[in-house]
């Protein structure tokens, strides 16, 4: 085994300990909370309060159960004797962020579609609205600005710093490709959903692609709480306006504006990056890139990178999310 290839193992076996750490927390905290939000229905206290304690809890955690694995896995990184990268924090927000959002929105978008005829077959897409989601159009307003905030801005602060901020960001010098690669496989798998996993690993390498290309963090994390928000809005759209004529041609205009502009959006940024690697390596983005997509301080032969990425703990991690959806295909078949 080559001292790159030793290195190699060495993260991925890393990364692998910290997914296992957040499989356990997201369990943990599942029960924690199901516990949590009976205690409040029998504490004295208005179901507003009561509601609001609710939310900041569940907002609370949720962020916790992300950030913990991400600093697990600095420790384990340098148990390990492994250079540590830093996450791209520069404030800097790309001039083409925009642009970003509205392309990344309707390639989600897309996915997503593609991803809700897949599963299908199931029903799981009832399944998943009833069970996993819970129905937001019963919510008063002020709960759903804070589902707004729970499932937008939380969300889309914590899984960035997690996945692209820590995961990819290490997985680097290995090439780039490699490492958006693997930090999208690793988003999927993590939200342990059928209805998601093709949808969310599209979207993990659009988020990874936007933070490496623009080496600033803060750009995809924008981007997944705009599309996290998209998504709340059509499910509130849904809710309140159920199947009527005048409600589904609502909904259906909604999502071919948004189609509409990310797929001028994107159009747009190829026609203008697409054949002018000059000017991208430039720093258009606001950042130097190396000539090459390929390009690896660390080469490792691709055979030999997919076998070493099946460390016993990843192999672990993704069995557990394997099983968690099948799972809860089982339960969508019997319901």
């Amino acid at each position: 085994m080559t001292q790159n290839e030793q290195y190699y193992k060495q993260v991925i076996g890393s990364i692998g300990a910290a997914m296992l750490i957040f499989w356990g927390l997201v369990n943990a905290f599942g029960v924690i909370y199901a516990l949590f939000s009976i205690v409040l229905t029998i504490l004295p206290i208005s179901p507003v309060l009561s509601g609001i304690i609710d939310q900041l809890f569940y907002g609370a955690g949720y962020l916790t159960v992300f950030m913990l694995p991400a600093a697990f896995l600095r420790l384990f990184l340098k148990k390990k004797h492994c250079p540590v990268r830093s996450m791209y924090l520069s404030p800097k927000l790309s001039p083409w962020l925009p642009l970003m959002i509205f392309a990344g929105i309707a390639i989600c978008f897309s996915a997503a579609q593609i991803n809700a005829a897949l599963v299908s077959v199931f029903d799981y897409s009832s399944f998943s609205s009833e069970v996993l989601w819970g129905n937001l159009g019963s919510m008063e307003p002020y709960e759903i600005v804070l589902q707004f905030i729970v499932m937008c801005v939380v969300p889309g602060f914590c899984e960035e710093f997690l996945f692209r901020g820590a995961i990819l960001t290490n997985c680097l010098p290995f090439g780039r490709s490699n490492a958006i690669l693997i930090s999208a496989l690793l988003f999927a798998m993590m939200h342990q959903n059928v209805e998601q996993v093709l949808y969310t690993f599209v979207a993990g390498i659009v988020l990874g692609l936007i933070y490496e290309y623009t080496g600033s963090i803060w750009n995809c994390t924008l981007l997944h709480i705009c599309n996290n928000f998209v998504s709340v809005i059509e499910t509130v759209l849904l809710a309140r306006l159920g199947d009527s004529g005048a409600g589904a041609l609502i909904l259906v205009i909604f999502e071919g504006v948004i189609f509409l502009l990310g797929t001028v959006s994107t159009v747009i940024l190829i026609c203008r990056f697409g054949s002018q690697k000059k000017d991208l390596c430039d720093g258009v983005f606001g950042k130097d890139l190396p000539a090459s997509d390929s390009y690896a301080l660390y080469p490792i032969e691709g055979h030999r990178a997919r076998k070493l990425f099946l460390r016993p703990t990843m192999i672990v991690f993704l069995s557990l999310c394997i099983l968690q959806m099948v799972a809860l295909i089982g339960m969508a078949v019997m319901m």
